[in-house]
């Protein structure tokens, strides 16, 4: 079993996420950088949808009240285990009685702490991904206790997926209504740097605008991912906790990796867009 300490700024239990039920206005959800959350889990042979932690930002103390096995990958954080660094990307053997502590988020956003067999927690919907008024929290709390189960290694080896995930260039697809963009916009897009505003689990805000003032659109569906260009100029990339459905254009869609890389940036990170042909 695992105790929670110290609950950090905000941690939650994640996995690939929810599918099937958009049309009940419930939402993906899952790991915001499933690239990394993949590689944690790989290293210890689990399926790569074994539920996980995702850490944001700092913090974090966790009481191992069992032996395990975990990983850490991600972004790179202060990380001790018993007052003794740990590095990402590595199998670690934990004993009854360790306490591993996270600090801040030295680059990127989110780390991802696997253990051996996953971490214990009531699937809802067919996930086990935190989100609230869907599962019973939607962040870990002190004194919270996860069990996990010690599974006996499967047949998967290690193999590590392309986990360039501080790239600078996200990789975009045209959205339903890229044309609706002038000429001017649509290479404004591809020739300037953005940089992250507010952001969160549901979406980022850039702090730059286009020119063009776009209408809306009749309700229509949305997926992570998703570049939203509002009327007074403002774009918005949704994200694993977004909404599924919108009114405002969907200019671009950002590839499965670029949302990983996207959700390791922080509020005045900048980044490219890169059209994929």
């Amino acid at each position: 079993m695992i105790e929670i300490l110290d609950p950090g700024y905000y941690i939650t239990i994640q996995d690939l996420g929810r599918f099937g039920y958009s049309n009940y206005g419930v939402p993906q959800s899952g790991c915001m950088d499933l690239v990394s959350a993949k590689n944690a889990n790989l290293l210890l042979s689990n399926s790569i949808n074994e539920s996980l932690f995702e850490i944001c930002m700092m913090g974090g103390k966790f009481l191992f009240k069992k032996e395990a096995k975990i990983s850490l990958s991600g972004a790179l954080f202060e990380v001790l285990l018993n007052n003794k660094e740990v590095s990402n990307d590595l199998l670690i053997e934990v004993n009854k009685g360790d306490i591993l502590s996270f600090g801040r988020a030295i680059k990127g956003n989110r780390i991802y702490l696997a253990v051996k067999g996953g971490v214990d927690y009531k699937s809802v919907m067919g996930s086990s991904s935190m989100y609230r008024n869907i599962t019973e929290d939607f962040i870990v709390r002190k004194k919270d206790v996860f069990k996990f189960s010690q599974n006996p290694s499967s047949n998967l080896s290690y193999e590590k997926v392309d986990s360039n995930i501080f790239d600078e260039n996200l990789y975009v697809y045209k959205g339903p209504e890229f044309e609706f963009l002038t000429s001017n916009d649509k290479s404004l897009l591809f020739d300037k740097y953005f940089s992250v505003s507010s952001n969160n689990r549901m979406g980022y805000f850039l702090k730059e605008k286009l020119n063009s003032n776009s209408n809306s659109i009749i309700t229509s569906p949305t997926i992570p991912g998703i570049v939203q260009l509002t009327p007074a100029g403002d774009l918005i990339i949704l994200m694993k906790d977004g909404q599924v459905t919108g009114g405002y254009p969907r200019i671009l869609q950002l590839n499965e990796k670029s949302i990983s890389c996207l959700s390791q940036k922080n509020t005045g990170n900048k980044f490219t867009f890169r059209l994929i042909s």
